[in-house]
């Protein structure tokens, strides 16, 4: 893997200009991590090519980027909020099962940060197990260059807006479940200030509220 992930890191560097055979390593090379979301994009769809799927990975990532968002950023009422978890759930259910997703009890809360710290301190992503388990699922589907490709591409797809919702939306092109995304509609979710988490007393969809100034009234 590591050897493969340095010629991938000389191939994006060679497309964004910047010197070769540098010692770092590619999960700490920041030229990697930022300067891809400032490319062109014929340049920036060139990184991709050598990835499994990497035309579809490309072209999320470029959506997400440039905010070619479709209705993935479409306000939502607290009735849509409850439906987009209850389809998140049932993907989860179908891809990776979990007893604690079996008919949960669905809260929605709103309020500002403090509130949301306090609650989800304890809280874990309804989708952990198959966060935990995301490789071995590119693994089997994309196989050895797939699992490769993950580890390689997370860490660049996560400083897009360093959340992991989005990144995992779009390296869910590596697996062979592309018709039943459980991060399509969490994204949706994250765009709306929303989180949904695990907690033990069911699931719990929280919604940032701001503040309202005299600016924003």
């Amino acid at each position: 893997m590591k050897e493969q992930h340095k010629i991938w890191q000389n191939e994006w560097r060679q497309i964004m200009g910047k010197p070769l055979n540098v010692e770092i390593e590619p999960d700490c090379d920041f030229d990697l991590h930022f300067d891809i979301w400032d490319l062109e994009k014929n340049d920036f769809f060139k990184l991709f090519e050598r990835f499994p799927n990497g035309t579809e990975i490309a072209q999320r990532a470029y959506r997400l980027r440039w905010g070619h968002l479709g209705d993935l950023n479409k306000e939502l009422t607290d009735e849509e909020l409850i439906q987009q978890t209850k389809i998140a759930i049932e993907i989860l259910q179908k891809i990776q099962p979990s007893d604690e997703l079996i008919e949960p009890k669905i809260v929605l809360k709103k309020g500002d940060d403090k509130l949301r710290l306090d609650l989800l301190s304890q809280a874990d992503s309804i989708s952990i197990e198959l966060d935990d388990e995301f490789s071995t699922f590119v693994k089997k589907s994309t196989g050895e260059k797939g699992y490769n490709a993950y580890f390689f591409l997370n860490e660049p797809m996560y400083r897009m807006s360093s959340s992991y919702i989005p990144c995992n939306w779009i390296l869910w092109c590596l697996t062979d479940y592309q018709n039943l995304n459980p991060y399509t509609p969490l994204l949706k979710m994250e765009y709306n200030g929303c989180d949904v988490a695990l907690t033990n007393n069911g699931v719990l969809i929280y919604k940032l509220e701001m503040k309202k100034t005299p600016n924003n009234v």
